[in-house]
């Protein structure tokens, strides 16, 4: 019995300290951007807005990996080392840093689906990183875990949720590391906003 009850008091915290409240790092316009860390203290963040875009447009974004540093921050560069099927893509993503902090990168898989009725497009993002071989001069990320939710508007509007985490590994201190990721996060959902637009296009599977 003890050792039941040892059990779920463990059980209790460590969902509790999974489930830390949300909080704000910074608005923007139409864009927020939240954060907590989990039970290892690994951060963990959030970030939504709206721009005038639909699903498919997001899809031909992330397709476009020559062009992923118009948007996404702190990135050297991107390519796509694979598709499976239609819906899942497998890339390799460098990020740039500056002195004394190690250039990072990271290897993930995206698999998107979208609901037939809502029309909304989800996608998870795993990490692959274990399964290629590491790059010289750049730090695996590891833990990498996210998902997008791209919820369709009226007129033409779309709103976009992103939660993820990431463990910058090496030896970055955490605080440093936290502070990169959230300035990133928040500049990376600006530019979105602005190139998105531009990707406006049927894509193939896409209803809207």
């Amino acid at each position: 019995m003890r050792f039941l009850l040892t059990s779920l008091m463990l059980f209790s915290i460590t969902v509790a300290a999974a489930e830390q409240p949300w909080r704000l790092y910074k608005t923007a316009a139409e864009t927020r951007v939240e954060y907590r860390h989990n039970a290892d203290k690994l951060l963990q963040v959030k970030a939504q807005t709206e721009v005038s875009a639909t699903p498919a447009a997001f899809l031909h974004l992330l397709e476009d990996t020559a062009n992923i540093t118009k948007w996404a921050a702190n990135t050297e560069k991107a390519q796509l080392l694979g598709q499976p099927d239609a819906n899942t893509h497998l890339v390799h993503t460098y990020f740039s840093a500056m002195w004394p902090v190690s250039k990072r990168d990271m290897v993930t898989q995206s698999v998107w689906q979208q609901d037939p009725l809502s029309g909304v497009l989800t996608m998870v993002v795993s990490d692959m990183g274990q399964h290629f071989p590491a790059v010289q001069g750049y730090v695996r990320m590891q833990q990498v875990q996210a998902r997008w939710t791209l919820t369709p508007l009226p007129d033409g509007r779309m709103n976009i949720e992103y939660q993820g985490q990431a463990d910058a590994a090496g030896k970055l201190p955490h605080f440093i590391g936290d502070k990169v990721a959230l300035k990133s996060l928040l500049k990376t959902f600006l530019q979105l906003q602005q190139v998105l637009p531009t990707y406006q296009r049927d894509y193939p599977g896409i209803q809207l």
